[in-house]
């Protein structure tokens, strides 16, 4: 059988934050989470996750802070990350982006079909990858 992706959410509002395990769990996901950006950065680096769900506003370390961490260390440069977030406007959408986001998801989200959403675009990474 083969391993489930694994994703780590990282969440500062902590019902948000469950729900998406609650739900991505269900899907057939691994999945771990933390509430702060360092912590994410760790977990990162540890556990090599295959996709990491990254909010944007949070206190200590934004997600565009912790992407850009991300995306500059070679441990985790490769990892997708895709920005969950309410910042919806295309100026955000445009710097997360360029940051080197790999995918962005605006809250609110359907968290029922945010499994399907994210194999889907998971899919389009890696086949982008192998182009």
């Amino acid at each position: 059988m083969d391993k489930p992706i694994s994703i780590l959410v990282v969440e500062d509002e902590e019902h948000i934050r469950r729900i998406l395990e609650y739900n991505l769990k269900l899907d057939g996901f691994e999945v771990s989470s933390t509430a702060e950006g360092s912590k994410a950065i760790e977990i990162a680096k540890e556990k090599q996750p295959d996709l990491i769900l990254l909010d944007w506003m949070m206190p200590e370390m934004d997600g565009l802070e912790v992407l850009s961490k991300l995306k500059k260390d070679k441990s985790t440069e490769n990892i997708p990350v895709f920005m969950l977030t309410a910042k919806g406007m295309m100026v955000d959408v445009g710097r997360a982006l360029c940051e080197g986001a790999d995918d962005y998801i605006t809250k609110p989200f359907d968290p029922v079909q945010l499994g399907k959403m994210i194999r889907k675009k998971l899919k389009r990474c890696v086949e982008t990858e192998k182009e």
